[in-house]
């Protein structure tokens, strides 16, 4: 009885358990346990088999299976390996640096099984050393034991008759913390590629197409070695519909938890994928891309740029605020830099010092041009003597991020001039060291220094077969899902990454549509990001990005190049005569759309529940609360309900703040040992909680869910504020008043507005859509937005450089300005069925 009152009291209540997705390769078959002994060791051979070494001015060369093998042994014995740890063992210098490597990424995992089932202690013995002593399929039968049995005592007892473990033992081993989830593959496809993984052969030929493959055998290889089709070409469905089907019947092997029942709805029959985030994406996609089919019949091609943010979870998305937060710490740090050096402050010289920081993150005193080796000081830096340069040349890679470009000086720039740097610089002309070069590079992050390596272009063509297709093809994911999903239409589909789609916005005009009327447009370069329809524009962009426009760019580039100039793009017209005013037109003309939540869920109160009391002096009523002595403001002293102690405490607290207030406090409760007081509090609108018992109290209802508009018989209009907490309240009771019934009887209702809802109304002599950013209904305004206004909207009023305004849209106005809500179709028409009547 102590034990179920204690897991009752102390844990949470178990999870309903939630079904297994199926295996990549054979659907039948479910996923294998991530905790599984095999299950782990293929993880620790795909992770070694794809390592590569990278030492300085030396091409990339896989591992050895020697090499190989010395990694694996480590890693099965250990639950984790670092890559400081892999150079010693294999005895590699410190300037040596793994693929896998990065600032972020120290180490790969080993057996986090064995770890925890060999571990030894006092108090957590478990199986001890001799647990990788065992096969791997009795380990692998152990393991699944301890995860489907569900009694621990049972278990226990298994432990002990069949492995002859003491009691103490097995207890350790039944509650110990095993890996959690599911891999991608199932037992049998694991069993398969992991034979492969684990092969010592040197090499081995696909019997499909006949193509040789040396050890030791990566991922994908050993997949098509074990006779199962590459994991990227699984999905064979082309064509053959009119509409997009739910994405479930297109991408059947990426679907999960399906119950198969013919009478269940679609999306429970055949299942969804598990992120949430994917999932909605792609109805999304449905949505928009069947409305666009109604109206303008199949579509024969379909370009898609895929967000950055699409598929991140919510601990991806916090990682990537953090990191934008750090980028504009950065840059504000930048930006400072530059007034110091009073330098203007341009996108050019905020890259200079980004590019100058990196060619020695660690050690800012020593930072040389990585091909001259001489030294770069910050003025130095600043002047006309240090260009920015591609390490790979842009005409041939098209590669215009950042991790493609380095600081030099002017002179080396133009001895480089469009060769890449092993070509340029490896015979040691005119004094350039080769080895120096390699040294530097090495303290450089690992997606720049891999760059300056003999083999940098062929790794770079060997992406893909030709360069200009890695500019139209995307890999990931969620590019992969959206791409296959598209193409069931029979429409020929590709996903960029858009890499060049800044260039390209800039070249042709396009960023300064959106500048704003506080911004000269010649100045302006950069997106817009407090106006959605920047979406649009690259929308257009990404469309008109093909591989006639590549290749252009590619002759420009290599054009510039030659002539050391920094015009990559010069010279490249636009798309059709007058492109820019057309795409004004038709950006001008786009009204956003948002997803308003009308759902009733969420914080009905504020958290303080309180007593329901009369004031001893007046008789009204108000709520009180019971709160430490100390911690009293003023004003608080002054609400105390005991008569007494108010009256002593305002005396003695008279004109005293801050710390003295808190000290004459503390010494007030010393004394008479008095630690809380009842507090009262006016509140001119709570709710009322009563029980069965007839106990109640009084809580403070949470924010604004909607307001409703109503008009009483004189013609007026009013705006009723309904609080969540009495939206739920009428959901609960459909008998139930509205509250504005309430309010204003006989009246008629006009429309109920929530919350990023859009309204039509006049203003400032022509109508105009706005989006509903706040509900006041106690200063009977509406806070409202143009619709594509985007952003903090309380910073940018702040900020006096912006021409951000608010529209304080009073109720009593609103019938006057012929305000009525609107929506915004999927195919991108608005609906609006005019002022009411």
């Amino acid at each position: 009885a102590r034990k179920e009152l204690r897991d009752t009291l102390l844990f949470q209540r178990n999870l309903k358990p939630q079904p297994v997705g199926k295996c990549s390769f054979n659907p039948t078959e479910q996923r294998a346990p991530r905790a599984l002994p095999s299950v782990q060791r293929f993880g620790i051979y795909q992770d070694i088999n794809h390592l590569t070494l990278r030492l300085p001015g030396e091409a990339e060369r896989k591992l050895t299976l020697a090499e190989r093998d010395i990694l694996v042994d480590r890693s099965l014995n250990h639950g984790k390996l670092t890559f400081d740890a892999m150079r010693r063992v294999l005895r590699l210098p410190d300037t040596c640096r793994f693929n896998l490597e990065s600032l972020k990424r120290k180490h790969l995992d080993g057996d986090r099984t064995a770890a925890i089932l060999a571990a030894e202690g006092v108090k957590n013995t478990r199986w001890g050393k001799a647990w990788r002593t065992l096969p791997l399929k009795q380990q692998d039968a152990i393991v699944e034991r301890l995860l489907e049995e569900e009694s621990e005592e049972a278990l226990i007892a298994w432990l002990a008759d069949k492995h002859g473990l003491d009691r103490q033992q097995a207890e350790a081993i039944a509650n110990a913390p095993l890996p959690e989830g599911h891999a991608n593959l199932g037992r049998t496809a694991t069993a398969k590629v992991l034979e492969w993984l684990s092969s010592d052969k040197e090499q081995a030929v696909d019997s499909e197409t006949g193509e040789f493959y040396s050890a030791p055998f990566t991922f994908t290889h050993s997949v098509r070695l074990a006779g199962y089709p590459s994991h990227y070409y699984l999905d064979p469905n082309k064509g053959g519909y009119d509409f997009l089907p739910y994405y479930g019947e297109v991408l059947e092997r990426h679907v999960a938890f399906g119950t198969g029942e013919p009478n269940d709805i679609v999306e429970k029959r055949i299942g969804k994928i598990a992120n949430p985030t994917v999932h909605v994406a792609l109805n999304q996609l449905r949505r928009v891309v069947n409305a666009l089919i109604r109206r303008y019949g199949p579509p024969s091609q379909v370009v898609v740029e895929l967000a950055r943010d699409l598929p991140l979870s919510a601990r991806g998305k916090a990682e990537l605020e953090r990191i934008q937060k750090e980028n504009q710490s950065a840059n504000e740090n930048r930006r400072e830099e530059l007034s110091k050096q009073k330098v203007l402050d341009s996108y050019e010289n905020r890259l200079k010092l980004r590019l100058w920081e990196e060619l020695n993150p660690s050690d800012p005193l020593d930072r040389k041009c990585p091909y001259t080796g001489k030294q770069i000081g910050i003025e130095t830096l600043l002047s006309s003597e240090i260009e920015i340069d591609h390490i790979l040349p842009f005409s041939q890679t098209l590669d215009d991020s950042v991790a493609n470009k380095t600081v030099c000086f002017r002179q080396a720039n133009r001895d480089k001039g469009n060769k890449p740097l092993y070509e340029a610089f490896s015979s040691n002309p005119d004094g350039y060291d080769w080895e120096g070069i390699a040294a530097r590079a090495a303290q450089m992050p690992n997606n720049k220094s891999w760059r300056f390596g003999p083999d940098a272009m062929e790794r770079y063509e060997n992406e893909e077969r030709d360069f200009l297709a890695r500019q139209l093809n995307e890999t990931r994911y969620i590019a992969r899902l959206a791409k296959t999903y598209l193409e069931c239409t029979g429409a020929d589909v590709w996903v960029t990454p858009g890499r060049l789609t800044a260039d390209l916005r800039w070249t042709w005009g396009l960023d300064s549509i959106l500048a704003g009327h506080n911004v000269e447009e010649s100045q302006f370069r950069a997106k817009n990001r407090n106006d959605h329809r920047n979406h649009a524009i690259d929308a257009i962009v990404v469309g008109l990005t093909d591989r006639g426009l590549l290749n252009q760019v590619a002759r420009n580039a290599a054009r510039a190049e030659e002539e050391f100039t920094n015009r990559l793009f010069a010279e490249l017209p636009d798309p059709w005569p007058n492109f820019r005013d057309t795409v004004r037109k038709s950006i001008e003309a786009i009204i956003i759309s948002h997803k308003p939540d009308h759902g009733v869920e969420g914080q009905l109160h504020e958290d303080t529940a309180y007593g329901l009391v009369r004031d001893p002096e007046t008789g009204e009523e108000r709520l009180a609360s019971r709160k430490p002595l100390v911690t009293l403001t003023a004003a608080e002293i002054k609400r105390i309900g005991d008569l007494a102690i108010r009256k002593e405490l305002s005396e003695r607290t008279s004109g005293l703040d801050g710390k003295e207030l808190q000290t004459a406090l503390e010494a007030y409760s010393r004394e008479t040992g008095v630690r809380r007081v009842r507090v009262h509090k006016v509140e001119a609108d709570y709710e009322v909680i009563r029980h069965g018992d007839g106990h109640k109290k009084a809580v403070i209802p949470g924010e604004n869910y909607c307001v409703d508009i109503v008009e009483t018989p004189d013609g007026k209009w009013y705006g009723v504020g309904v609080t969540r907490f009495q939206a739920n309240g009428e959901k609960r009771a459909k008998s139930k008043k509205p509250v504005w019934q309430e309010t204003h009887a006989g009246a008629r209702h006009v429309m109920r507005v929530h919350k990023d809802d859009l309204i039509k109304l006049h203003k400032n002599g022509y109508d105009t859509v706005t989006k509903v950013v706040r509900l006041s209904p106690s200063n009977n305004v509406l806070y409202l937005v143009e619709h594509f206004e985007a952003g903090d909207f309380t910073k940018r009023h702040e900020d006096t450089n912006d021409d951000f305004r608010w529209d304080f849209a009073n109720f009593s106005k609103l019938k006057e300005r012929k305000a009525r809500l609107v929506h915004v179709d999927p195919a991108g028409g608005i609906v609006d069925l005019g002022p009411p009547e």
